[in-house]
């Protein structure tokens, strides 16, 4: 399916959502005068974009969905691993608008 501007900006909402729900328990939280709150903090894991000269750039905020190219080529680096996100999450739309009468 061709990746319109509405999809575009819903891919990236979407991916947002996903991204904002990392979680690391081991993360040590302290408060003013070396106070110790509790162990473990939520964060934005940073999805990691390829212009059309293969220069990388990362998001810790909502992707640009404007550049359509950019924002396909958007990815989760796990160490050596790749999640393509986007690519996943327009799989999901596409089952969603042939199996469930999605309109988008």
């Amino acid at each position: 399916m061709k990746l319109t501007k509405k999809r575009a900006k819903i891919l990236a909402e979407l991916e947002y959502l996903i991204g904002s729900e990392c979680y690391n328990g081991n993360i040590q939280n302290w408060g003013p005068n070396g106070v110790q709150y509790l162990s473990g903090r939520e964060f934005r894991y940073p999805l990691t974009v390829v212009n059309e000269d293969g220069e990388k750039a990362k998001f810790r905020y909502k992707a640009h969905s404007e550049d359509l190219s950019q924002l396909g080529s958007g990815y989760y680096a796990f160490g050596a691993n790749r999640l393509h996100i986007i690519e996943g999450l327009k799989r999901v739309l596409d089952y969603l608008e042939s199996h469930h009468d999605l309109k988008l």
